[in-house]
């Protein structure tokens, strides 16, 4: 297959694929009039892959693995236990079972992105310095985005308040924070529990991976007669 020869053709393809989901989540939201979970953080996440992709960006590429890394994690965990067992431990996917099909196919990328992600990762070996700065500060502007743009009863990427019904213990505790607390509290929980444990995780994993590389290729020096 040409994408396994030409890395470069691959990349593409790849994030043509995330491309042509990220536009068709677009119209299944557009279509269902729910035009406002496009500023769900999973969503912005999946664009900032494809364009990762598309122009071959090992930042914009490291940003979207760093976003999702945990969260996405969490995700698929939720996801297969609950539809193994019936019971959705952290409810994150709980209203899966419930939502039609096109927004259950839109919804798809939380299983493949991640994957997808760490094969490049895998395969470049490289993760930039300047990359947990930039998911931090993405996470800023969409959570900035959705309390501005949105009211609190849709509660996008839960700028509002964070729901009884997820089993995140100790979450709800920031519901009794004022507004500037709350968010300063959910960023900083973001960054805790998803963004510092991605960066360290990946950085070492980096190291370890390209030190394995050059120590395969370091050549012996000859013996001495």
């Amino acid at each position: 297959m040409i994408w396994l020869c030409n890395p470069r053709s691959g990349s593409r393809l790849f994030g043509a694929i995330l491309l042509a989901h990220f536009l068709f989540v677009c119209a299944v939201k557009v279509l269902h009039g729910t035009t406002w979970h496009l500023l769900w953080f999973c969503h912005i996440s999946l664009a900032i892959a494809a364009l990762g992709f598309l122009t071959q960006s090992k930042l914009l590429k490291a940003t979207a693995l760093t976003n999702v890394f945990v969260l996405h994690s969490l995700w698929i965990f939720d996801f297969t236990y609950g539809y193994a067992t019936g019971n959705f431990p952290l409810a994150f996917t709980a209203d899966a079972r419930d939502v039609d099909l096109w927004n259950w196919l839109a919804s798809l990328h939380h299983l493949y992105v991640l994957p997808l992600l760490l094969w490049s990762f895998w395969r470049e070996r490289e993760y930039p310095r300047e990359t947990w700065l930039i998911s931090a500060t993405v996470f800023v502007v969409v959570m900035l985005a959705s309390r501005s743009l949105l009211w609190p009863a849709q509660n996008v990427n839960y700028s509002y308040f964070i729901p009884e019904s997820l089993h995140l213990y100790g979450m709800s505790t920031l519901n009794q924070l004022p507004d500037e607390l709350y968010l300063l509290g959910v960023h900083g929980i973001v960054n805790l529990i998803a963004f510092f444990p991605a960066t360290i995780v990946l950085t070492a994993l980096s190291r370890l991976l390209r030190s394995a590389d050059n120590a395969t290729f370091t050549v012996a020096p000859p013996a001495s007669v």
